[in-house]
Protein backbone atom coordinates (compact mmCIF):
# COMPACT_ATOMS: atom_id res chain seq x y z
CA UNK A 1 0.00 0.00 0.00
CA UNK A 2 1.26 3.44 -0.95
CA UNK A 3 0.92 5.86 2.03
CA UNK A 4 0.20 8.78 -0.28
CA UNK A 5 -2.14 7.30 -2.81
CA UNK A 6 -3.79 4.61 -0.75
CA UNK A 7 -4.34 1.07 -1.97
CA UNK A 8 -2.38 0.39 -5.10
CA UNK A 9 -4.18 -1.16 -8.05
CA UNK A 10 -2.57 -4.11 -9.80
CA UNK A 11 -1.22 -3.00 -13.17
CA UNK A 12 -2.37 -6.20 -14.87
CA UNK A 13 -5.99 -5.83 -13.78
CA UNK A 14 -8.15 -3.29 -15.58
CA UNK A 15 -10.34 -1.22 -13.21
CA UNK A 16 -14.09 -1.35 -13.60
CA UNK A 17 -16.01 1.81 -12.72
CA UNK A 18 -19.39 1.41 -11.05
CA UNK A 19 -20.54 4.67 -12.65
CA UNK A 20 -20.75 3.04 -16.06
CA UNK A 21 -24.39 2.15 -16.20
CA UNK A 22 -24.44 -0.62 -18.74
CA UNK A 23 -24.46 -4.40 -18.92
CA UNK A 24 -21.00 -5.85 -18.84
CA UNK A 25 -20.26 -8.10 -21.81
CA UNK A 26 -17.98 -11.10 -21.88
CA UNK A 27 -15.38 -9.00 -23.69
CA UNK A 28 -15.18 -6.60 -20.71
CA UNK A 29 -14.77 -9.34 -18.16
CA UNK A 30 -11.26 -9.76 -16.79
CA UNK A 31 -10.74 -13.47 -16.26
CA UNK A 32 -7.93 -15.07 -14.23
CA UNK A 33 -4.86 -16.00 -16.19
CA UNK A 34 -1.33 -17.09 -15.62
CA UNK A 35 1.38 -14.56 -16.26
CA UNK A 36 5.03 -15.38 -16.72
CA UNK A 37 7.48 -13.43 -14.57
CA UNK A 38 11.25 -13.51 -14.90
CA UNK A 39 13.15 -13.23 -11.64
CA UNK A 40 16.74 -12.24 -11.18
CA UNK A 41 18.11 -15.75 -11.73
CA UNK A 42 16.35 -16.17 -15.06
CA UNK A 43 13.98 -18.82 -13.70
CA UNK A 44 10.44 -18.43 -14.96
CA UNK A 45 7.66 -18.62 -12.43
CA UNK A 46 3.92 -18.32 -12.86
CA UNK A 47 1.64 -16.07 -10.87
CA UNK A 48 -2.12 -15.92 -10.86
CA UNK A 49 -3.90 -12.71 -11.81
CA UNK A 50 -6.74 -11.65 -9.55
CA UNK A 51 -10.02 -12.95 -10.89
CA UNK A 52 -12.42 -10.56 -9.21
CA UNK A 53 -13.29 -7.17 -10.56
CA UNK A 54 -12.05 -4.11 -8.77
CA UNK A 55 -12.76 -0.41 -9.03
CA UNK A 56 -10.31 2.46 -8.99
CA UNK A 57 -9.85 2.30 -5.22
CA UNK A 58 -9.13 -1.42 -5.14
CA UNK A 59 -12.49 -2.19 -3.49
CA UNK A 60 -14.86 -4.73 -5.04
CA UNK A 61 -16.80 -3.40 -8.02
CA UNK A 62 -20.41 -2.30 -7.52
CA UNK A 63 -21.45 -3.36 -11.03
CA UNK A 64 -24.66 -5.33 -10.84
CA UNK A 65 -24.18 -9.04 -11.41
CA UNK A 66 -25.58 -10.21 -14.68
CA UNK A 67 -28.50 -12.56 -14.87
CA UNK A 68 -28.32 -16.00 -16.46
CA UNK A 69 -30.10 -14.64 -19.52
CA UNK A 70 -27.46 -11.93 -19.92
CA UNK A 71 -24.60 -14.39 -19.49
CA UNK A 72 -26.02 -16.79 -22.07
CA UNK A 73 -27.36 -14.04 -24.34
CA UNK A 74 -30.71 -15.76 -24.43
CA UNK A 75 -29.30 -18.97 -25.92
CA UNK A 76 -31.07 -21.45 -23.69
CA UNK A 77 -30.77 -25.08 -24.77
CA UNK A 78 -31.34 -28.41 -23.12
CA UNK A 79 -27.55 -28.82 -23.24
CA UNK A 80 -27.09 -25.85 -20.88
CA UNK A 81 -24.99 -22.69 -21.27
CA UNK A 82 -21.32 -22.65 -22.19
CA UNK A 83 -18.74 -22.84 -19.42
CA UNK A 84 -17.45 -19.61 -17.95
CA UNK A 85 -13.78 -18.57 -18.32
CA UNK A 86 -13.20 -19.31 -14.63
CA UNK A 87 -14.44 -22.88 -14.99
CA UNK A 88 -12.33 -23.49 -18.08
CA UNK A 89 -9.19 -22.09 -16.49
CA UNK A 90 -9.80 -24.04 -13.28
CA UNK A 91 -9.33 -27.26 -15.25
CA UNK A 92 -5.88 -26.28 -16.47
CA UNK A 93 -3.11 -28.25 -14.74
CA UNK A 94 0.11 -26.83 -13.35
CA UNK A 95 2.90 -27.09 -15.92
CA UNK A 96 6.43 -26.91 -14.60
CA UNK A 97 8.85 -24.78 -16.67
CA UNK A 98 10.80 -26.91 -19.12
CA UNK A 99 8.19 -29.64 -19.40
CA UNK A 100 7.01 -28.52 -22.84
CA UNK A 101 10.61 -28.31 -24.06
CA UNK A 102 11.09 -32.01 -23.32
CA UNK A 103 7.57 -32.95 -24.47
CA UNK A 104 6.86 -30.72 -27.49
CA UNK A 105 3.51 -32.29 -28.37
CA UNK A 106 2.06 -31.00 -25.09
CA UNK A 107 2.01 -27.42 -26.35
CA UNK A 108 0.33 -28.09 -29.67
CA UNK A 109 -3.35 -27.33 -29.93
CA UNK A 110 -5.76 -30.16 -29.21
CA UNK A 111 -7.30 -29.71 -32.65
CA UNK A 112 -4.02 -29.90 -34.58
CA UNK A 113 -5.37 -32.94 -36.36
CA UNK A 114 -8.94 -34.11 -36.90
CA UNK A 115 -10.16 -36.75 -34.45
CA UNK A 116 -13.51 -38.40 -35.10
CA UNK A 117 -14.20 -38.77 -31.42
CA UNK A 118 -17.29 -39.71 -29.43
CA UNK A 119 -15.86 -37.60 -26.59
CA UNK A 120 -16.18 -34.21 -28.34
CA UNK A 121 -17.73 -32.58 -31.41
CA UNK A 122 -16.80 -34.27 -34.66
CA UNK A 123 -14.28 -32.51 -36.95
CA UNK A 124 -15.30 -30.51 -40.01
CA UNK A 125 -13.20 -31.70 -42.94
CA UNK A 126 -13.01 -30.90 -46.65
CA UNK A 127 -13.83 -34.07 -48.56
CA UNK A 128 -12.97 -34.68 -52.24
CA UNK A 129 -16.60 -34.46 -53.32
CA UNK A 130 -16.89 -30.96 -51.84
CA UNK A 131 -14.17 -29.44 -54.07
CA UNK A 132 -14.22 -29.30 -57.88
CA UNK A 133 -11.55 -31.29 -59.67
CA UNK A 134 -9.08 -29.85 -62.15
CA UNK A 135 -11.28 -30.77 -65.11
CA UNK A 136 -14.34 -29.19 -63.53
CA UNK A 137 -12.39 -26.04 -62.72
CA UNK A 138 -11.12 -25.72 -66.29
CA UNK A 139 -14.61 -26.27 -67.63
CA UNK A 140 -16.01 -23.59 -65.35
CA UNK A 141 -13.31 -21.13 -66.41
CA UNK A 142 -13.86 -21.89 -70.10
CA UNK A 143 -17.64 -21.60 -69.81
CA UNK A 144 -17.98 -18.97 -67.15
CA UNK A 145 -21.52 -17.80 -66.48
CA UNK A 146 -23.27 -15.00 -64.71
CA UNK A 147 -23.62 -15.50 -60.94
CA UNK A 148 -27.36 -16.24 -61.24
CA UNK A 149 -27.58 -17.56 -64.77
CA UNK A 150 -29.40 -20.77 -63.88
CA UNK A 151 -31.97 -18.83 -61.86
CA UNK A 152 -32.47 -16.26 -64.61
CA UNK A 153 -33.18 -18.99 -67.14
CA UNK A 154 -36.29 -19.82 -65.14
CA UNK A 155 -37.34 -16.18 -64.94
CA UNK A 156 -36.23 -15.63 -61.34
CA UNK A 157 -35.10 -12.17 -60.29
CA UNK A 158 -32.75 -12.88 -57.40
CA UNK A 159 -29.88 -11.07 -55.74
CA UNK A 160 -26.51 -12.81 -56.35
CA UNK A 161 -25.36 -11.91 -52.84
CA UNK A 162 -28.43 -13.51 -51.32
CA UNK A 163 -27.92 -16.61 -53.44
CA UNK A 164 -24.29 -16.96 -52.37
CA UNK A 165 -25.32 -16.73 -48.72
CA UNK A 166 -27.91 -19.47 -49.23
CA UNK A 167 -30.96 -17.24 -48.82
CA UNK A 168 -33.24 -19.27 -51.03
CA UNK A 169 -37.00 -19.20 -50.58
CA UNK A 170 -39.08 -22.36 -50.80
CA UNK A 171 -41.14 -22.78 -53.94
CA UNK A 172 -43.78 -25.11 -55.24
CA UNK A 173 -41.56 -25.69 -58.27
CA UNK A 174 -38.49 -27.72 -57.19
CA UNK A 175 -36.68 -26.70 -60.39
CA UNK A 176 -36.52 -23.09 -59.22
CA UNK A 177 -34.96 -24.08 -55.91
CA UNK A 178 -32.53 -26.44 -57.67
CA UNK A 179 -31.39 -23.66 -60.01
CA UNK A 180 -30.68 -21.30 -57.12
CA UNK A 181 -28.86 -24.03 -55.22
CA UNK A 182 -26.67 -24.69 -58.27
CA UNK A 183 -25.85 -20.97 -58.59
CA UNK A 184 -24.95 -20.76 -54.89
CA UNK A 185 -22.71 -23.82 -55.05
CA UNK A 186 -20.85 -22.61 -58.13
CA UNK A 187 -20.20 -19.23 -56.52
CA UNK A 188 -18.84 -20.77 -53.32
CA UNK A 189 -16.59 -23.21 -55.18
CA UNK A 190 -15.27 -20.55 -57.55
CA UNK A 191 -14.48 -18.26 -54.63
CA UNK A 192 -12.66 -21.09 -52.85
CA UNK A 193 -10.55 -22.04 -55.84
CA UNK A 194 -9.86 -18.39 -56.73
CA UNK A 195 -8.39 -17.85 -53.26
CA UNK A 196 -6.01 -20.74 -53.81
CA UNK A 197 -5.03 -19.63 -57.30
CA UNK A 198 -4.69 -15.96 -56.39
CA UNK A 199 -2.24 -16.68 -53.56
CA UNK A 200 -3.63 -13.97 -51.31
CA UNK A 201 -1.38 -14.97 -48.40
CA UNK A 202 -3.88 -17.08 -46.50
CA UNK A 203 -2.79 -20.58 -45.71
CA UNK A 204 -4.77 -23.64 -46.60
CA UNK A 205 -5.63 -24.04 -42.94
CA UNK A 206 -7.14 -20.55 -42.78
CA UNK A 207 -8.79 -20.77 -46.18
CA UNK A 208 -10.63 -23.98 -45.44
CA UNK A 209 -11.46 -22.89 -41.91
CA UNK A 210 -10.69 -26.35 -40.68
CA UNK A 211 -10.52 -25.16 -37.10
CA UNK A 212 -12.49 -22.58 -35.17
CA UNK A 213 -9.41 -21.76 -33.08
CA UNK A 214 -5.91 -21.00 -34.26
CA UNK A 215 -2.96 -23.15 -33.33
CA UNK A 216 -0.55 -21.74 -30.78
CA UNK A 217 2.31 -22.80 -33.02
CA UNK A 218 3.14 -21.17 -36.32
CA UNK A 219 1.93 -23.24 -39.23
CA UNK A 220 4.43 -24.35 -41.81
CA UNK A 221 3.83 -23.47 -45.48
CA UNK A 222 1.00 -25.50 -46.94
CA UNK A 223 1.21 -27.46 -50.13
CA UNK A 224 -1.57 -25.22 -51.38
CA UNK A 225 0.51 -22.07 -50.81
CA UNK A 226 1.97 -22.11 -54.31
CA UNK A 227 5.11 -20.12 -55.29
CA UNK A 228 4.35 -16.63 -56.58
CA UNK A 229 5.73 -17.39 -60.03
CA UNK A 230 3.12 -20.13 -60.41
CA UNK A 231 0.21 -18.03 -59.22
CA UNK A 232 -2.07 -15.75 -61.15
CA UNK A 233 -4.64 -13.18 -60.19
CA UNK A 234 -8.21 -14.17 -60.93
CA UNK A 235 -9.97 -11.16 -62.35
CA UNK A 236 -13.50 -10.55 -63.41
CA UNK A 237 -14.03 -9.26 -66.92
CA UNK A 238 -16.75 -8.98 -69.55
CA UNK A 239 -16.91 -10.92 -72.79
CA UNK A 240 -19.91 -10.92 -75.11
CA UNK A 241 -21.91 -14.05 -75.68
CA UNK A 242 -25.13 -14.13 -77.68
CA UNK A 243 -25.06 -10.31 -78.01
CA UNK A 244 -25.37 -9.99 -74.27
CA UNK A 245 -22.67 -9.00 -71.76
CA UNK A 246 -21.57 -11.88 -69.61
CA UNK A 247 -19.32 -11.96 -66.58
CA UNK A 248 -16.38 -14.34 -66.95
CA UNK A 249 -13.38 -15.24 -64.83
CA UNK A 250 -10.10 -14.71 -66.68
CA UNK A 251 -6.44 -14.83 -65.78
CA UNK A 252 -4.32 -11.74 -66.34
CA UNK A 253 -2.27 -12.15 -69.50
CA UNK A 254 0.54 -10.02 -68.16
CA UNK A 255 1.03 -12.26 -65.12
CA UNK A 256 1.00 -15.55 -66.99
CA UNK A 257 2.79 -14.11 -70.00
CA UNK A 258 0.27 -15.80 -72.32
CA UNK A 259 -1.88 -14.10 -74.93
CA UNK A 260 -3.99 -16.88 -76.44
CA UNK A 261 -7.14 -17.62 -74.35
CA UNK A 262 -6.94 -21.33 -75.05
CA UNK A 263 -3.31 -21.44 -73.97
CA UNK A 264 -4.19 -19.57 -70.78
CA UNK A 265 -6.33 -22.50 -69.63
CA UNK A 266 -3.65 -25.00 -70.60
CA UNK A 267 -1.18 -23.05 -68.48
CA UNK A 268 -3.11 -24.15 -65.38
CA UNK A 269 -1.82 -27.66 -66.04
CA UNK A 270 1.62 -26.45 -64.97
CA UNK A 271 0.36 -25.74 -61.44
CA UNK A 272 1.32 -28.88 -59.47
CA UNK A 273 -1.59 -28.91 -57.03
CA UNK A 274 -4.21 -28.66 -59.78
CA UNK A 275 -2.73 -31.75 -61.36
CA UNK A 276 -4.31 -33.70 -58.52
CA UNK A 277 -7.62 -34.23 -60.24
CA UNK A 278 -7.90 -37.55 -58.43
CA UNK A 279 -7.72 -36.52 -54.77
CA UNK A 280 -6.82 -39.06 -52.07
CA UNK A 281 -9.53 -41.56 -51.32
CA UNK A 282 -9.98 -40.66 -47.68
CA UNK A 283 -8.62 -37.15 -47.05
CA UNK A 284 -8.46 -33.97 -49.07
CA UNK A 285 -4.93 -32.46 -49.34
CA UNK A 286 -6.00 -29.64 -47.03
CA UNK A 287 -6.67 -32.15 -44.28
CA UNK A 288 -3.59 -34.19 -45.07
CA UNK A 289 -1.45 -31.07 -44.47
CA UNK A 290 -2.86 -30.80 -40.97
CA UNK A 291 -2.13 -34.42 -40.15
CA UNK A 292 1.47 -34.15 -41.34
CA UNK A 293 1.99 -31.07 -39.16
CA UNK A 294 1.45 -32.97 -35.90
CA UNK A 295 4.29 -33.11 -33.34
CA UNK A 296 5.07 -36.30 -31.39
CA UNK A 297 7.02 -37.22 -28.28
CA UNK A 298 9.40 -40.10 -29.03
CA UNK A 299 11.48 -41.11 -26.00
CA UNK A 300 12.39 -44.70 -26.92
CA UNK A 301 11.93 -47.33 -29.62
CA UNK A 302 8.49 -48.39 -28.44
CA UNK A 303 7.30 -44.78 -28.52
CA UNK A 304 8.01 -44.69 -32.27
CA UNK A 305 5.95 -47.84 -32.83
CA UNK A 306 3.21 -46.48 -30.59
CA UNK A 307 3.16 -43.20 -32.51
CA UNK A 308 2.33 -44.99 -35.75
CA UNK A 309 -0.27 -47.29 -34.19
CA UNK A 310 -1.42 -45.23 -31.22
CA UNK A 311 -5.01 -44.87 -32.42
CA UNK A 312 -5.51 -48.59 -32.98
CA UNK A 313 -3.86 -49.42 -29.64
CA UNK A 314 -6.08 -46.93 -27.82
CA UNK A 315 -9.16 -48.29 -29.59
CA UNK A 316 -8.29 -51.83 -28.58
CA UNK A 317 -7.74 -50.84 -24.94
CA UNK A 318 -11.05 -49.01 -24.80
CA UNK A 319 -12.95 -51.96 -26.28
CA UNK A 320 -11.17 -54.39 -23.96
CA UNK A 321 -12.15 -52.44 -20.83
CA UNK A 322 -15.73 -51.93 -21.98
CA UNK A 323 -16.44 -55.53 -22.96
CA UNK A 324 -14.58 -57.15 -20.07
CA UNK A 325 -16.72 -55.22 -17.61
CA UNK A 326 -19.86 -55.89 -19.61
CA UNK A 327 -19.29 -59.64 -19.80
CA UNK A 328 -18.40 -59.77 -16.11
CA UNK A 329 -21.60 -58.08 -15.01
CA UNK A 330 -23.66 -60.39 -17.23
CA UNK A 331 -21.92 -63.39 -15.70
CA UNK A 332 -22.40 -62.10 -12.16
CA UNK A 333 -26.15 -61.75 -12.70
CA UNK A 334 -26.33 -65.19 -14.34
CA UNK A 335 -24.42 -67.20 -11.76
CA UNK A 336 -26.27 -65.76 -8.75
CA UNK A 337 -29.59 -66.38 -10.58
CA UNK A 338 -31.29 -63.40 -8.98
CA UNK A 339 -30.19 -60.26 -10.75
CA UNK A 340 -32.19 -57.35 -12.01
CA UNK A 341 -31.86 -56.87 -15.79
CA UNK A 342 -31.44 -53.14 -15.19
CA UNK A 343 -28.25 -53.92 -13.31
CA UNK A 344 -26.57 -55.09 -16.49
CA UNK A 345 -27.97 -52.12 -18.43
CA UNK A 346 -26.41 -49.63 -16.01
CA UNK A 347 -23.11 -51.52 -15.98
CA UNK A 348 -22.88 -51.57 -19.79
CA UNK A 349 -23.57 -47.85 -19.90
CA UNK A 350 -20.94 -47.00 -17.30
CA UNK A 351 -18.42 -49.34 -18.95
CA UNK A 352 -18.98 -47.53 -22.24
CA UNK A 353 -18.44 -44.20 -20.50
CA UNK A 354 -15.15 -45.44 -19.05
CA UNK A 355 -13.98 -46.69 -22.45
CA UNK A 356 -14.68 -43.32 -24.09
CA UNK A 357 -12.80 -41.51 -21.34
CA UNK A 358 -9.88 -43.91 -21.83
CA UNK A 359 -9.43 -43.64 -25.60
CA UNK A 360 -11.78 -40.89 -26.80
CA UNK A 361 -9.08 -38.25 -27.16
CA UNK A 362 -6.77 -40.52 -29.17
CA UNK A 363 -8.75 -42.97 -31.30
CA UNK A 364 -12.16 -41.40 -30.84
CA UNK A 365 -13.39 -44.47 -28.93
CA UNK A 366 -15.66 -45.77 -31.66
CA UNK A 367 -15.80 -49.14 -29.87
CA UNK A 368 -17.98 -50.43 -32.70
CA UNK A 369 -17.30 -51.19 -36.38
CA UNK A 370 -20.68 -49.70 -37.27
CA UNK A 371 -19.70 -46.36 -35.74
CA UNK A 372 -16.38 -46.44 -37.62
CA UNK A 373 -18.11 -47.13 -40.93
CA UNK A 374 -20.77 -44.48 -40.35
CA UNK A 375 -18.14 -41.86 -39.52
CA UNK A 376 -16.20 -42.83 -42.65
CA UNK A 377 -19.18 -42.59 -44.97
CA UNK A 378 -20.93 -39.56 -43.47
CA UNK A 379 -18.11 -37.56 -41.80
CA UNK A 380 -14.93 -38.31 -43.71
CA UNK A 381 -13.12 -40.63 -41.31
CA UNK A 382 -9.96 -41.78 -43.17
CA UNK A 383 -10.57 -45.03 -44.96
CA UNK A 384 -6.95 -46.11 -44.58
CA UNK A 385 -7.40 -46.29 -40.78
CA UNK A 386 -10.42 -48.59 -40.89
CA UNK A 387 -8.58 -51.95 -41.15
CA UNK A 388 -6.56 -51.20 -38.00
CA UNK A 389 -9.67 -50.08 -36.14
CA UNK A 390 -11.58 -53.21 -37.15
CA UNK A 391 -8.70 -55.46 -36.13
CA UNK A 392 -8.39 -53.72 -32.77
CA UNK A 393 -12.13 -53.95 -32.10
CA UNK A 394 -12.47 -57.66 -32.93
CA UNK A 395 -9.23 -58.78 -31.28
CA UNK A 396 -10.07 -56.81 -28.13
CA UNK A 397 -13.55 -58.37 -28.03
CA UNK A 398 -12.05 -61.85 -28.34
CA UNK A 399 -9.55 -61.17 -25.54
CA UNK A 400 -12.18 -59.56 -23.31
CA UNK A 401 -14.35 -62.66 -23.52
CA UNK A 402 -11.42 -64.91 -22.56
CA UNK A 403 -10.46 -62.69 -19.61
CA UNK A 404 -14.02 -62.45 -18.31
CA UNK A 405 -14.41 -66.24 -18.61
CA UNK A 406 -11.15 -66.77 -16.75
CA UNK A 407 -12.14 -64.41 -13.93
CA UNK A 408 -15.45 -66.22 -13.45
CA UNK A 409 -14.15 -69.70 -14.32
CA UNK A 410 -14.83 -71.28 -10.91
CA UNK A 411 -18.25 -69.62 -10.61
CA UNK A 412 -19.10 -70.82 -14.13
CA UNK A 413 -18.10 -74.41 -13.34
CA UNK A 414 -20.19 -74.34 -10.18
CA UNK A 415 -23.13 -72.98 -12.16
CA UNK A 416 -22.82 -75.67 -14.84
CA UNK A 417 -23.16 -78.50 -12.28
CA UNK A 418 -26.88 -77.85 -11.92
CA UNK A 419 -27.75 -75.71 -14.96
CA UNK A 420 -27.42 -75.89 -18.72
CA UNK A 421 -24.86 -73.73 -20.45
CA UNK A 422 -27.49 -71.50 -22.06
CA UNK A 423 -27.14 -68.83 -19.38
CA UNK A 424 -23.37 -68.71 -19.73
CA UNK A 425 -23.59 -68.45 -23.52
CA UNK A 426 -26.16 -65.66 -23.24
CA UNK A 427 -23.79 -63.76 -20.97
CA UNK A 428 -21.37 -63.43 -23.88
CA UNK A 429 -23.34 -63.43 -27.12
CA UNK A 430 -26.68 -62.12 -28.28
CA UNK A 431 -29.51 -64.13 -29.78
CA UNK A 432 -33.27 -64.50 -29.64
CA UNK A 433 -33.81 -64.88 -25.91
CA UNK A 434 -37.20 -66.57 -26.25
CA UNK A 435 -38.58 -69.04 -28.75
CA UNK A 436 -41.38 -66.66 -29.65
CA UNK A 437 -38.94 -63.96 -30.77
CA UNK A 438 -38.88 -64.49 -34.52
CA UNK A 439 -36.14 -63.54 -36.96
CA UNK A 440 -37.98 -60.43 -38.18
CA UNK A 441 -38.46 -59.17 -34.64
CA UNK A 442 -34.82 -59.87 -33.78
CA UNK A 443 -33.62 -58.07 -36.91
CA UNK A 444 -35.60 -54.91 -36.29
CA UNK A 445 -34.70 -55.01 -32.61
CA UNK A 446 -31.05 -54.58 -33.61
CA UNK A 447 -31.92 -52.28 -36.51
CA UNK A 448 -33.76 -49.64 -34.53
CA UNK A 449 -31.48 -49.85 -31.51
CA UNK A 450 -28.41 -49.15 -33.64
CA UNK A 451 -30.26 -46.46 -35.62
CA UNK A 452 -31.12 -44.58 -32.44
CA UNK A 453 -27.54 -44.95 -31.25
CA UNK A 454 -26.03 -43.43 -34.40
CA UNK A 455 -28.58 -40.61 -34.48
CA UNK A 456 -27.57 -39.65 -30.94
CA UNK A 457 -23.83 -39.94 -31.64
CA UNK A 458 -24.07 -37.65 -34.67
CA UNK A 459 -26.24 -35.20 -32.76
CA UNK A 460 -23.74 -35.01 -29.90
CA UNK A 461 -20.92 -34.55 -32.41
CA UNK A 462 -22.64 -31.73 -34.30
CA UNK A 463 -21.16 -28.45 -33.07
CA UNK A 464 -24.05 -26.53 -34.66
CA UNK A 465 -26.73 -28.44 -32.78
CA UNK A 466 -26.46 -28.51 -28.97
CA UNK A 467 -23.13 -30.13 -28.05
CA UNK A 468 -22.71 -30.79 -24.33
CA UNK A 469 -19.97 -29.26 -22.24
CA UNK A 470 -16.42 -30.50 -22.24
CA UNK A 471 -16.11 -34.07 -21.05
CA UNK A 472 -19.86 -34.66 -20.98
CA UNK A 473 -20.11 -36.59 -24.26
CA UNK A 474 -18.70 -39.70 -22.61
CA UNK A 475 -21.21 -39.64 -19.76
CA UNK A 476 -24.14 -38.93 -22.06
CA UNK A 477 -23.28 -41.73 -24.49
CA UNK A 478 -22.94 -44.06 -21.51
CA UNK A 479 -26.44 -43.09 -20.41
CA UNK A 480 -27.66 -43.61 -23.98
CA UNK A 481 -26.27 -47.16 -23.93
CA UNK A 482 -28.01 -47.73 -20.60
CA UNK A 483 -31.32 -46.52 -21.99
CA UNK A 484 -31.02 -48.57 -25.20
CA UNK A 485 -30.13 -51.69 -23.19
CA UNK A 486 -33.22 -51.25 -21.03
CA UNK A 487 -35.35 -50.83 -24.16
CA UNK A 488 -34.00 -53.55 -26.46
CA UNK A 489 -31.98 -56.09 -24.42
CA UNK A 490 -34.96 -58.19 -23.34
CA UNK A 491 -35.54 -59.78 -26.74
CA UNK A 492 -32.03 -60.28 -28.17
CA UNK A 493 -29.49 -59.04 -25.65
CA UNK A 494 -28.94 -55.80 -27.63
CA UNK A 495 -25.64 -56.15 -29.49
CA UNK A 496 -25.76 -53.06 -31.78
CA UNK A 497 -22.18 -54.05 -32.53
CA UNK A 498 -20.75 -56.85 -34.73
CA UNK A 499 -17.45 -57.14 -32.81
CA UNK A 500 -19.23 -57.29 -29.42
CA UNK A 501 -21.04 -60.44 -30.62
CA UNK A 502 -18.57 -62.05 -33.03
CA UNK A 503 -15.46 -61.90 -30.81
CA UNK A 504 -17.08 -63.75 -27.86
CA UNK A 505 -18.48 -66.38 -30.24
CA UNK A 506 -15.00 -67.20 -31.41
CA UNK A 507 -13.76 -67.21 -27.80
CA UNK A 508 -16.48 -69.65 -26.67
CA UNK A 509 -15.75 -71.85 -29.68
CA UNK A 510 -12.07 -71.88 -28.70
CA UNK A 511 -13.06 -72.81 -25.11
CA UNK A 512 -14.85 -75.94 -26.35
CA UNK A 513 -18.45 -74.83 -26.63
CA UNK A 514 -20.60 -76.27 -29.39
CA UNK A 515 -20.37 -74.99 -32.95
CA UNK A 516 -24.10 -74.31 -32.76
CA UNK A 517 -22.96 -70.79 -31.93
CA UNK A 518 -22.67 -70.27 -35.71
CA UNK A 519 -25.40 -72.59 -36.94
CA UNK A 520 -28.12 -70.20 -35.81
CA UNK A 521 -28.24 -67.53 -38.58
CA UNK A 522 -29.00 -64.82 -36.03
CA UNK A 523 -25.27 -64.10 -35.64
CA UNK A 524 -25.32 -62.86 -39.26
CA UNK A 525 -28.65 -61.08 -39.68
CA UNK A 526 -28.75 -59.62 -36.16
CA UNK A 527 -25.51 -57.95 -35.03
CA UNK A 528 -24.17 -57.74 -38.58
CA UNK A 529 -26.90 -56.98 -41.10
CA UNK A 530 -29.32 -55.48 -38.60
CA UNK A 531 -26.74 -53.30 -36.87
CA UNK A 532 -25.02 -52.13 -40.07
CA UNK A 533 -28.23 -51.26 -41.90
CA UNK A 534 -29.67 -49.61 -38.78
CA UNK A 535 -26.52 -47.57 -38.24
CA UNK A 536 -26.49 -46.25 -41.78
CA UNK A 537 -30.21 -45.55 -41.70
CA UNK A 538 -29.90 -43.61 -38.45
CA UNK A 539 -27.02 -41.52 -39.85
CA UNK A 540 -28.97 -40.86 -43.04
CA UNK A 541 -32.02 -39.70 -41.09
CA UNK A 542 -30.00 -37.28 -38.97
CA UNK A 543 -28.24 -35.78 -41.98
CA UNK A 544 -31.43 -35.68 -44.04
CA UNK A 545 -33.47 -33.86 -41.39
CA UNK A 546 -30.88 -31.81 -39.44
CA UNK A 547 -27.22 -31.76 -40.56
CA UNK A 548 -26.11 -28.93 -42.88
CA UNK A 549 -22.40 -29.67 -43.37
CA UNK A 550 -21.12 -30.32 -46.86
CA UNK A 551 -19.03 -33.33 -45.78
CA UNK A 552 -22.13 -35.54 -45.63
CA UNK A 553 -23.02 -37.39 -48.86
CA UNK A 554 -26.64 -36.43 -48.19
CA UNK A 555 -25.63 -32.84 -48.98
CA UNK A 556 -23.46 -33.66 -52.02
CA UNK A 557 -24.62 -32.51 -55.46
CA UNK A 558 -25.94 -35.47 -57.43
CA UNK A 559 -23.22 -35.27 -60.06
CA UNK A 560 -20.54 -35.37 -57.36
CA UNK A 561 -22.05 -38.53 -55.91
CA UNK A 562 -22.11 -40.11 -59.36
CA UNK A 563 -18.49 -39.05 -59.90
CA UNK A 564 -17.42 -40.62 -56.60
CA UNK A 565 -19.21 -43.88 -57.41
CA UNK A 566 -17.67 -44.00 -60.88
CA UNK A 567 -14.15 -43.41 -59.57
CA UNK A 568 -14.64 -46.00 -56.85
CA UNK A 569 -15.81 -48.54 -59.41
CA UNK A 570 -12.78 -47.86 -61.60
CA UNK A 571 -10.43 -48.34 -58.67
CA UNK A 572 -11.99 -51.69 -57.80
CA UNK A 573 -11.72 -52.81 -61.41
CA UNK A 574 -8.01 -52.00 -61.39
CA UNK A 575 -7.53 -53.85 -58.10
CA UNK A 576 -9.36 -56.91 -59.41
CA UNK A 577 -7.58 -56.57 -62.76
CA UNK A 578 -10.87 -56.20 -64.60
CA UNK A 579 -10.54 -54.13 -67.76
Amino acid sequence: MDPETGPRVRSDVQPQSPARNRAVSDADYISPMRTSVENGSGTRRYSSVASRRSNGSGAPSLVTRRTLAQRTQGKFTLAGPDGTPQLRLAQEPFVQPGYADLNPSYEQASNTRPVWSLAKPLPRVVRPSMVPTKDELLQNLANAQRPTENSQRLGLDVNPNDIEQGRIDTSADPRKMAAQVEDARLQRENNFMNKILAGDGTSARQTSRMSRTSSIRGSRPSAWDLPPEQLSAVQEGNSPANDEPEERLEFGDDQLGIQDPGTRLDALLDIPELEKADYPDDLHPLVQELVEDEVHNNHNTWSVIRTHHREALAEGLGVFVQLTMGFCVDLSVTVVKQGNPNTTAWAWGLATMMAIYISGGVSGAHLNPVVTMVLWFFRGFPKRKMPEYFAAQFVAAFCAALVAYGIYYEAIQNYLYLNPDTGIINSFVTNSREVWVGSTTAFFNEFFGTAFLTVTILALGDDQNAPPGAGMNSLIIGLVITCLSMCFAHQTGAAFNPSRDFGPRLALLALGYSNTLFTDPYWLYGPWVGALSGGFMGAFLYDFFIFTGGESPVNYPLERTQRALTKSGMRWKRRLQLK
